[in-house]
């Protein structure tokens, strides 16, 4: 018999912006996470994505919890829970893959995400993968830039991709300051 998929979700507030973590999760693999502060719409996402009925409903594992909550403030995570999406194309999924590579601190602009999975020119192609990524925090596509330097979009709110990038770049100056 399959280990049950277990849901929760927890409104919380960064930078007076509130949302929510919801997640999707089975023994040490997390399936679905949203950042939408409404736990039914997060719930009926989740349910759509990975095409269930009904899910049962558990509080975070204390590391889950410990993982999300230091990622929303921008410290450089080394997650113990598989991102384990379970539908995208093959694009898609190489470009999930490559998100995970993306450092904490760092940017990195839609176009040069796809010359690294080796489609140049796919900028766009990229920013749809993004936008479909359904492990958001896990999978770090805030990191992903417009050539411009503009924020481009972001699964959740802008201002939670703004917020997320400043923190993170803050805690990567505090780790390893510059020396004079």
């Amino acid at each position: 018999m399959p280990e049950p998929l277990f849901f929760h979700h927890e409104t919380v507030q960064i930078d007076r912006i509130e949302l929510g973590i919801g997640a999707i999760w089975q023994g040490q693999d997390l399936l679905y996470s949203s950042l939408s502060p409404d736990r039914s719409v997060a719930l009926q996402r989740g349910l759509e994505t990975l095409q269930l009925s009904t899910l049962d409903c558990r509080p975070f594992p204390e590391s889950l919890a410990q993982q999300f909550h230091m990622a929303l403030q921008g410290e450089p995570i080394s997650w113990s829970w598989i991102a384990s999406p379970r539908h995208g194309t093959p694009f898609q999924t190489r470009i999930w893959r490559a998100l995970e590579e993306i450092e904490s601190g760092q940017r990195i602009t839609y176009s040069q995400l796809a010359a690294t999975v080796g489609s140049p020119g796919a900028a766009r192609a990229v920013g749809n993968a993004c936008s479909r990524n359904p492990l958001p925090l896990r999978i770090p596509c805030h990191r992903v830039v417009a050539a411009n330097g503009k924020l481009g979009g972001f699964t959740g709110d802008l201002r939670v991709k703004e917020c997320l990038l400043a923190r993170e770049a803050t805690a990567n100056s505090v780790q390893h300051p510059l020396h004079s």
